[in-house]
């Protein structure tokens, strides 16, 4: 899909899927990266599936967080410069009771940025694949974790499955979520969150 497509999609629907966005070679070792920062990271209670700030841990990260092909088309897509925020780890848990609720992660005055989402693993509807509404990123909605009146049967919602080294990138308006993985598969991806440079206000809170 050329850039000028992607740019199209993503201005119309606040998210762009990239079927095949990395390489064997290059997921494979996104793989062995974030094995090593998960060894070392610490969990929350409340988010035991969620790793954030892997660019603390290994400087690979912040490399990639800087200059990974990501950010030059997340770049283009905002039509800004970039101020690199984190990268993170969000697995689905298998077996577990609960996802993340609709959310957006646009917070307080910072309300233009964009998360590339990257498949580690296989992601579909039965172990917690991702979400959108379509177009819920022209609208004026509050930084809240369970935002009301949002679900799969709302209009515009869609399931987005994919397969490894798929990669999804949002606009930090657009509402999504991730359901409990239900299943005894691994479903894990990383992220890497930015902010266009002109948005100021405090740091993003992602959790998918």
């Amino acid at each position: 899909m050329s850039l000028e497509q992607l740019k199209r999609d993503f201005d119309r629907d606040g998210y762009v899927v990239l079927r095949g966005f990395l390489s064997r070679d290059e997921l494979e070792e996104l793989r062995v990266r974030a094995a090593g920062c998960l060894s070392e990271a610490r969990r929350s209670e409340e988010y035991p599936g969620v790793v954030k700030n892997l660019n603390g841990i290994d400087p690979w990260f912040e490399d990639q967080l800087q200059r990974g092909k990501q950010a030059e088309l997340i770049s283009a897509l905002l039509e800004a410069e970039l101020e690199p925020a984190s990268a993170g780890c969000f697995e689905r848990i298998p077996g577990e009771s609960s996802g993340i609720r609709p959310h957006i992660d646009a917070i307080g005055r910072r309300r233009r940025g964009a998360t590339a989402w990257i498949a580690l693993d296989r992601a579909d509807r039965e172990n917690g694949c991702l979400f959108y509404v379509k177009g819920t990123h022209r609208q004026d909605l509050p930084s809240v974790v369970g935002l009301e009146g949002f679900g799969t049967e709302s209009e515009g919602a869609v399931a987005v499955e994919v397969e490894p080294g798929d990669a999804t990138i949002h606009n930090s308006r657009t509402v999504h979520w991730s359901e409990a993985n239900r299943s005894e598969r691994p479903r894990q991806a990383i992220t890497y969150f930015y902010w266009a440079a002109s948005c100021e206000g405090d740091a993003a809170t992602d959790n998918v």
